[in-house]
């Protein structure tokens, strides 16, 4: 079990919606691909008249910001997270959508019956899971036959591989960003058709032009809780690229990002 994956970690990391605000701003700001990764995902999703949609790990709910009233009619949306604090949030934020509700679940453990969602929606949340095939099994049984699971994931390449970079040559006794996550663009197909009967890869084009590099840094720092490295451990850092910025003009920085589309027949 890594860092990413241990309960404590993450529910630490996700206690209130702090950390995840910072990481979004760092791709909101700087990414350069200037579509966004969330309206690209709402390309993929296929809703219907009368879908029972489930998102599993939803954050702070931010995909569904003036989203949820452009659903299909008699849609119900169930916004869940394994964290209290972020259900609190986006109940706070959606409550008075009459065709949401917001759960505290485990995707270990899914408190609903058999076949039955439309769709099921996790992002960027399974390579947190410690079971993932009991997730993978549970996301099957609630959903319907003929029903999609849209699971977005990183790479192990990409920005993973930069900054692995950056911590050799910063704090090389540091071993930050060597293991591989356990779901990725790299494994997720192989994983996923073991429960599912159809699984298609889309891969998000973009990168990082970074040209504050405080965001950066905040990035870094917003980690820490499922991350090998301390806040004491990031001297050094801002002073490293501080210097990358001011001699090429932006920190620029590979993304490896997309979304796995499995259907269940």
């Amino acid at each position: 079990m890594s860092m990413m994956d241990k309960v404590e970690n993450v529910k630490e990391q996700y206690r209130d919606g702090n950390n995840l605000a910072k990481r979004t701003n760092l791709h909101v700001k700087h990414s350069t691909n200037k579509q966004g990764f969330v309206p690209w995902l709402f390309e993929k999703y296929e809703f219907s008249k009368g879908d029972r949609i489930l998102e599993i790990g939803c954050g702070n709910g931010t995909q569904w910001e003036n989203r949820i009233h452009l659903l299909p009619e008699d849609c119900t949306l169930v916004l869940s997270d394994f964290s209290e604090g972020m259900v609190k949030v986006v109940w706070e934020k959606y409550s008075g959508q009459k065709n949401m509700l917001a759960q505290k679940l485990d995707i270990q453990n899914i408190p609903f019956p058999d076949n039955c969602f439309d769709v099921i929606v996790a992002n960027h949340m399974l390579y947190h899971v410690p079971d993932l095939p009991k997730a993978l099994s549970e996301v099957k049984r609630v959903l319907k036959n003929g029903g999609k699971f849209y699971a977005a994931t990183n790479g192990n390449g990409g920005m993973r591989t930069y900054l692995r970079d950056a911590f050799k040559e910063v704090n090389p006794d540091l071993k930050s960003f060597t293991k591989d996550i356990s779901f990725t663009l790299q494994n997720g197909q192989s994983l996923l058709i073991e429960y599912f009967d159809d699984v298609q890869r889309y891969d998000y084009e973009d990168s990082l032009s970074i040209t504050e590099t405080q965001d950066l840094i905040d990035w870094l720092k917003s980690t820490v809780t499922i991350a090998t490295y301390a806040d004491s451990d990031l001297n050094g850092f801002y002073e490293y690229f501080e210097a990358i910025r001011q001699k090429e003009g932006a920190i620029n920085i590979p993304k490896e990002a997309g979304l796995f589309v499995s259907t269940k027949v």
